[in-house]
């Protein structure tokens, strides 16, 4: 640890972690996993941490279900495919199951999300293979490809959303 590092004291004091935790969990929602990595930080003892946990559950403070839904929509909203949002959501401790089950009932149409993806991106920048030469758009389309394929979408999807803007795929 160096001389800027501030030790943070660990809280034993149930009252003071609880109100501590409320102040988190009113801020925004948290997935049961990442919360319990927040409470861990700043808290020894874990009977305390799951008596927390399963306190605020019970009192529907802490919701997976609803962190899930409202983690979707802001990905959606961002332009991500389903893979990308898949694996984020498993990263915060969500089950894969539940996760596939959420995301097939809201019926997203993911070409035209990675449709709308792309043309957000590249709109402006419209691909030709006469005006930039034939190794410059063999370069071009793989490289937004690869941006694509980042944002979670698949090559299917890709193909669709990049058809949609050129005649040379």
């Amino acid at each position: 640890m160096n001389q800027f590092q501030k030790t943070i004291p660990l809280i034993t004091d149930p009252a003071k972690l609880r109100a501590r935790a409320l102040y988190w969990i009113a801020k925004r929602d948290y997935s049961i996993h990442d919360f319990k990595v927040k409470l861990e930080k700043v808290c020894e003892l874990p009977e305390l941490i799951d008596a927390l946990i399963t306190d605020f559950i019970n009192r529907d403070w802490l919701n997976e279900q609803r962190y899930m839904e409202m983690f979707v929509r802001t990905k959606v909203a961002m332009g991500l495919g389903n893979q990308r949002i898949q694996q984020e959501l498993k990263q915060h401790g969500l089950k894969t199951d539940e996760i596939v089950l959420y995301i097939e009932s809201l019926e997203i149409d993911w070409f035209e999300q990675a449709k709308s993806t792309y043309q957000r991106k590249f709109a402006e920048k419209p691909m030709d293979v006469k005006q930039l030469g034939r190794d410059k758009f063999y370069k071009e389309k793989a490289k937004r490809f690869r941006y694509m394929s980042y944002r979670g979408f698949k090559p299917d999807e890709i193909k669709y959303s990049m058809d949609s803007q050129s005649d040379d795929w």
